[in-house]
């Protein structure tokens, strides 16, 4: 099953999102089952374990991660692979930070 919450804001959906894999959990052991968040918990069976998508955006509403809406904003195509560029050296460097979220 998917469970697909709402757009919020960070904290907000921190809260709810630890409130419902509790509830899972705690349901799903009532039925003498146990309520798995792992993407693949058994090997050689597909699985889409809990993940998160996020997003990046200006307080203008402007998502930095598309690319004609930065080039329309900045009136410059070579605005959006910078901060691309600068993402993926984030990632890379803060990963770790990333995965344990």
């Amino acid at each position: 099953y998917e469970m697909a919450p709402y757009f919020g804001h960070a904290p907000f959906q921190i809260d709810q999102n630890l409130i419902v894999m509790q509830i899972c959990e705690e349901i799903a052991a009532k039925h003498g089952l146990m309520c798995l968040f792992q993407e693949k918990p058994f090997a050689g069976i597909n699985g889409s374990g809990k993940h998160n998508n996020w997003s990046l955006g200006t307080q203008d509403g402007v998502n930095l991660l598309n690319g004609e809406q930065i080039t329309e904003k900045s009136g410059n195509p070579e605005v959006f692979p910078v901060i691309m560029s600068a993402l993926v050296k984030a990632l890379d460097v803060h990963g770790d930070l990333m995965r344990s979220a």
